[in-house]
């Protein structure tokens, strides 16, 4: 099916029904986009209904006080992508990561509010047709007029293999390069951060 009037439009909670299509397939269902807003226990002992729950009064309470918890991808057929996105300290699980622990020290001081970009889900239909780009880009721009400093991802670098989709939801360095997003630090030495990275873009 062709990508027909491709819109990306920052996350409100009118656009809930059509997030809630989007996470009807694969991880996301069970997810809810609720990993790393919850602590680990918290995450394990909640159904998806609970994290549901999380990630609904996530993007409420952003609403309410002018911000956005992320960016929406549609088309003439329906939701196509999602990105999550909010200040670090919203996901209290990044603070836990190997990736982040361990690079700590490479990572410079920010002067002003730091905000993560944490989580793409794109349709299987619209997969390798731009749609986490063009979300990327809507964060940038929308970030642009905000009260940001720094945009921050933990993007999986690929190093030209082929992954599997399930192992991307961070994104890859490639993409946040094309958004002119940074690598800050790299960490290899864990399995479970294996080719990861911590970019950053300053935000004008």
């Amino acid at each position: 099916m062709a990508l027909g009037g491709l819109r990306i439009e920052p996350i409100t909670p009118g656009h809930l029904p059509a997030l809630d299509e989007l996470f009807t397939r694969g991880d996301p269902r069970n997810c809810q986009c609720a990993f790393l807003r919850m602590t680990a226990d918290a995450f394990d002992a909640a159904d998806a209904g609970a994290r549901r729950q999380v990630h609904v009064e996530a993007i409420r309470s952003a609403h309410r006080v002018g911000a956005k918890a992320g960016q929406i991808a549609l088309d003439d057929h329906g939701p196509v992508g999602w990105v999550s996105i909010g200040p670090r300290r919203d996901f209290p699980r990044l603070d836990h990561t190997r990736l982040l622990t361990s690079t700590a020290s490479e990572l410079p001081p920010v002067d002003g509010p730091l905000w993560s970009v944490v989580c793409f889900v794109i349709a299987t239909r619209a997969r390798r047709r731009g749609v986490a780009t063009a979300l990327l880009r809507g964060v940038v721009e929308w970030a642009a007029d905000q009260e940001i400093a720094v945009l921050e991802g933990y993007p999986v670098d690929t190093e030209g293999q082929k992954r599997p989709g399930a192992a991307l939801w961070h994104g890859t360095v490639r993409l946040f390069e094309g958004a002119g997003f940074a690598v800050a630090a790299r960490h290899r030495d864990s399995p479970t951060a294996s080719g990861r990275a911590v970019v950053r873009r300053a935000v004008a």
